[in-house]
């Protein structure tokens, strides 16, 4: 599924998604629950709720960066992307969905999230190369 060498990978693309979902899980938890737990106002819940995506394309593609073999920074941009993809495709199946399909939501987020995700792998791949 993973290649070793340099070449572009579907896997790491898929696998940088699947990283890109466990560190939203494990940011939420851990941060989320704290701060979104307390009584806060609704809106000040969707700012915290958005960083926390934000944070978690950063984290996601610094992490890919560290452990993929090779150097490995476009694939988890490609997987932020997608990944923003896939949740503003859900509205297309849902019936009663709070997020109505944009084309514009999808580039800005696609194209916010593959920023963060490649610059989290670039740091990453930049520390790797230091040990």
């Amino acid at each position: 599924m993973f290649e070793k060498n340099n070449a572009f990978s579907w896997g790491w693309v898929f696998g940088s998604m699947a990283v890109f979902v466990v560190a939203q899980l494990v940011l939420s938890v851990l941060f989320g629950q704290i701060l979104l737990g307390s009584r806060i106002p609704v809106g000040l819940q969707q700012v915290v709720q958005g960083l926390l995506m934000l944070v978690s394309y950063f984290v996601g593609g610094f992490l890919v960066g560290v452990v993929s073999p090779g150097v490995r920074m476009l694939e988890p941009a490609l997987g932020a992307f997608l990944s923003i993809f896939l949740v503003v495709f859900v509205s297309f199946v849902l019936p009663s969905s709070y997020i109505h399909f944009q084309w514009l939501k999808l580039i800005i987020g696609g194209v916010i999230a593959f920023a963060l995700a490649l610059f989290g792998a670039k740091l990453g791949e930049q520390i790797t190369r230091q040990i």
